[in-house]
């Protein structure tokens, strides 16, 4: 493989990226996304008088969460991309149907689905236990062994 078909980018589903870059960037996402939970953004506007300055504030944290949440998505899709490009077919079809449901499905659950949900509390409760018990735990256990799997 030659050195165009790899990405560096934070944001990009295009391409593969090795196992450094894989780590150095993961590594400065979950440190920015965890930075964000330990800043109280109430003390910024503590004393102004602007009342819209702290939902103003809060929202682009938020949004800011999401980008850096969908960034290391990409970052993951592009290392299962390099894990599975000279293999087979049937395991590059697995590999990204994992992808999905690891990855992609509890993001999507916890942003999106769980408002649409909310007439059909004990589908919640299963979805809740499935998502936070099951795949967060396996989604952080994939991401550590995919730091370690060479590409072949």
């Amino acid at each position: 493989m030659d050195n165009k078909n790899y990405n560096n980018d934070f944001f990009s589903y295009n391409g593969v990226i090795g196992r450094k870059n894989y780590i150095i960037n993961m590594l400065i996402l979950f440190a920015l996304y965890f930075a964000l939970f330990f800043v109280r953004f109430e003390t910024f506007t503590q004393f102004t008088n602007i009342k819209f300055i702290l939902p103003v504030l809060m929202f682009m944290v938020s949004l800011f969460k999401f980008v850096i949440l969908m960034s290391a998505l990409s970052v993951i899709y592009r290392r299962i991309a390099d894990i599975s490009l000279f293999r087979s077919y049937a395991f590059n079809l697995a590999m990204k149907r994992i992808f999905v449901l690891i990855y992609v499905f509890p993001i999507l659950y916890l942003f999106c689905l769980r408002y649409f949900l909310d007439i059909i509390p004990f589908i919640i409760t299963a979805l809740d236990f499935t998502v936070l018990y099951m795949l967060f735990p396996l989604g952080i256990i994939g991401i550590i062994i995919f730091s370690f799997v060479k590409s072949k």
